[in-house]
């Protein structure tokens, strides 16, 4: 989009998005952290819809025009001054009509200084749930550190409603300190850790998903899901908390997670060509959650050959090539093929190989497609496959569409299939 075009158009669904917001009686729940917002919020929506009528932001359009788009119930008209005209007159006719939900459900995403308060600016939440602080958006022009990137994050529960509760992974040593300095008032913490209020413990991964047993006081509760991976725990784990804190039983917000599905590229099972198995989690990658994929790549299917396909880790700034280097170290100890893409990727591929893998087993290449037909003829009904990679210059969706069993079920199961992201790198 021009850069006036831009302009004009946020400053016109602000102002109608401040006029429809004025009429809305029901709560605002609003998700943040460096990884698993979108997870987390579709969690939190599984939970809050089976009670409650609730809004949600669609997808993962967590910036300044998908927190608008979603006040305003329109779609986006990308770089088109044609169809913002015809949006915007949908924005007028939507921001006159009283919002009928209960809970408005939003994810805020940042991705340099000042953009939390441009979103605090628009909404302030009456819940605030802040998932964890991580390494990305590192680039120039973006965060320095991750005190930066906290600081950032936290303004979400700043800028809460006067009696707005703050909803806190205190696995996470920023989160942990946060919570430690805001005290009990207002505060409620979730994690592994014993002073957690919701405290998870006897985690169990397996095939068929996770399970723990969920301590809130002196009750016990045993949670089930198809999810895969011990990270999935801080997905759920906030879903209970909202939907408590919003009048719901524990028991029932178990029962509602049952129905929880993930988002495309988190994690998803995807039957692949002659047998084989795809771990989907293309839609993005950082350090932190590649090493946790990593681990359920190891940790099932213990028959399967592990093969891990992994794009670059982008926006991770000047720290970029000790980062990838430090997973490319433990790659060996989970992955029996690797195949990368991307040119950051090829540290992962260097490093392995320095750390005793047999470079037969090890290829890189530039692009999703070249490598997809390096690989064709080499999948085998024994291979469990891990694909995982940032969106820009890596797209590992096209990867995983050319060796799917069923392609023609690529526009419902993988991200980024939308006609605006067809011709993008």
């Amino acid at each position: 989009m021009k850069k006036f075009l831009r302009k004009a158009v946020l400053f016109v669904l602000k102002k109608l998005a401040f006029h429809r917001l004025k009429k809305f009686k029901g709560k605002v729940v609003a998700v943040t952290g460096s990884i698993g917002k979108t997870s987390t919020k579709e969690a939190i929506y599984s939970v809050l819809n089976s009670q409650f009528k609730v809004k949600a932001t669609k997808k993962s359009m967590n910036s300044e025009f998908g927190l608008l788009l979603t006040i305003l119930d329109i779609e986006s008209g990308y770089s088109s001054a044609y169809k913002w005209s015809w949006l915007i007159l949908k924005a007028i006719y939507n921001a006159l009509l009283k919002d009928h939900s209960e809970i408005l459900l939003l994810e805020l995403g940042v991705d340099k200084p000042g953009d939390m308060d441009y979103l605090t600016s628009i909404i302030k939440p009456d819940v605030a749930v802040m998932t964890n602080i991580f390494p990305v958006h590192m680039e120039v022009g973006q965060f320095d550190s991750l005190q930066a990137i906290f600081d950032e994050k936290r303004k979400i529960v700043d800028n809460m409603k006067s009696d707005g509760v703050a909803v806190l992974n205190i696995d996470n040593p920023f989160l942990a300190m946060f919570a430690q300095k805001r005290g009990k008032k207002n505060t409620i913490t979730y994690g592994k850790e014993k002073e957690a209020m919701f405290r998870a413990s006897a985690l169990h991964l397996s095939e068929g998903g996770v399970s723990f047993i969920l301590h809130f006081g002196e009750e016990k509760y045993e949670v089930t899901s198809s999810v895969l991976g011990e990270f999935q725990l801080y997905v759920l784990l906030p879903a209970i908390v909202c939907g408590k804190l919003l009048g719901m039983t524990i028991e029932n917000c178990v029962t509602a997670l049952q129905r929880y599905e993930l988002p495309p590229g988190r994690m998803s099972i995807i039957p692949a060509v002659n047998e084989a198995v795809i771990l989907d989690s293309s839609y993005n990658s950082s350090p932190e959650p590649l090493r946790e994929a990593l681990k359920v790549l190891k940790e099932i299917g213990v028959t399967k050959r592990k093969v891990a396909v992994l794009g670059n880790m982008n926006e991770l700034g000047h720290n970029a090539k000790e980062l990838h280097e430090q997973v490319g170290e433990i790659i060996p100890e989970y992955v029996d093929f690797l195949i990368t893409v991307g040119e950051e990727a090829k540290m992962f591929a260097n490093k392995a190989k320095e750390k005793g893998m047999e470079a037969s087993n090890v290829h890189s290449f530039d692009s999703a497609l070249e490598a997809a037909e390096f690989f064709k003829d080499k999948i085998d009904r024994n291979d469990l496959i891990l694909v995982k990679g940032s969106q820009n210059k890596v797209r590992l969706e096209r990867f995983i569409r050319e060796i799917m069993a069923h392609p023609e079920d690529a526009e419902k199961l993988l991200v980024r299939q939308e006609n605006v992201w067809k011709d993008i790198v």
